[in-house]
């Protein structure tokens, strides 16, 4: 059972903050949450001397904390016990991490406007650093979650990713499908027929899933699909399956288990996260990943 102790919204004072609390409220309403943190950090530094010179010794932080109550007074209406936080501080990301590990922070909600709207650089950042999961909320997502994918390809990471996501569906009484892509060496064609090796790759793969139905008997009877990549990247086929299957949330798991921030999520939730979808993206590290 999935059960949130403490979540972190981080809001940017930007036209999504509204959706992005109103999305955290349904998640509240469906699962069991017993904080929330809205967070918000003003970095001073980047404040020019015309806006010092206009607004003088205003205070920012007790603003902009006003500011984001009456969003969440609107938006957050039969939510959970919440707390609005703001901060001063010269690296968001560093001060978000900082939360995260004295509050306990189990999940934390991301906001992500298209690609024609923002670089989405601060995101990239807060993945790699936060000891956390990750839901990221793009502008374009419905609230309404009827339909869940979870692409694996067996590694400890992505079998996580599809614990929760049974868990989820079980709670939520919700559709849930598992996807696996597979390649193959094409180097060897003609000298092994295309036909034959679709066969033998199908099969291999057939075999690690019923492996893995063994070990997990809980995802015996969750549907399941073996996608060719066919000249996509895994990440282009994962995202095609979500339009054709028409899901409403995508569950990946992060590795974690490399030392270089920088490499732990692996390439696909990478490339995933850079591109422009209109589905909620769950980002999961196990709690042996982040300790």
């Amino acid at each position: 059972m999935i059960t949130i102790d403490a979540m972190m919204v981080c809001l940017d004072l930007s036209d999504i903050d509204n959706k992005l609390v109103a999305f955290t409220r349904s998640i509240c309403q469906n699962l069991p949450v017993k904080k929330v943190y809205f967070v918000h950090n003003i970095k001073s530094s980047e404040l020019d001397e015309e806006f010092q010179e206009t607004f003088g010794e205003v205070d920012l932080s007790k603003e902009v904390e006003a500011s984001i109550a009456e969003i969440v007074a609107e938006e957050f209406t039969g939510g959970c016990d919440h707390e609005v936080l703001v901060s001063e501080e010269p690296n968001t990301e560093v001060m978000m991490a900082d939360l995260v590990k004295r509050y306990g922070v189990k999940l934390t909600v991301l906001g992500k406007r298209m690609s024609n709207k923002s670089t989405g650089a601060l995101g990239t950042k807060l993945l790699r650093i936060l000891p956390c999961s990750v839901l990221v909320m793009p502008e374009t997502a419905s609230f309404n979650i009827a339909r869940v994918l979870t692409p694996i390809d067996f590694s400890d990471a992505s079998v996580n990713a599809l614990r929760l996501s049974k868990s989820l569906s079980d709670q939520l009484n919700i559709h849930l499908e598992i996807m696996h892509v597979y390649k193959l060496p094409t180097q060897f064609f003609p000298i092994i027929s295309e036909e034959k090796a679709i066969r033998k790759a199908e099969e291999v793969v057939s075999g690690k899933f019923k492996e893995l139905q063994k070990r997990h008997r809980e995802i015996a009877d969750v549907p399941y699909k073996l996608i060719r990549a066919a000249g996509k990247s895994t990440a282009e086929r994962i995202c095609l399956q979500l339009r054709k299957g028409k899901f409403d949330l995508l569950v990946l798991g992060l590795k974690g288990n490399n030392p270089i921030p920088s490499l732990n999520l692996g390439s696909v939730p990478t490339t995933i996260y850079n591109m422009d979808i209109n589905t909620p993206l769950w980002l999961v590290y196990s709690e042996k990943a982040i300790k």
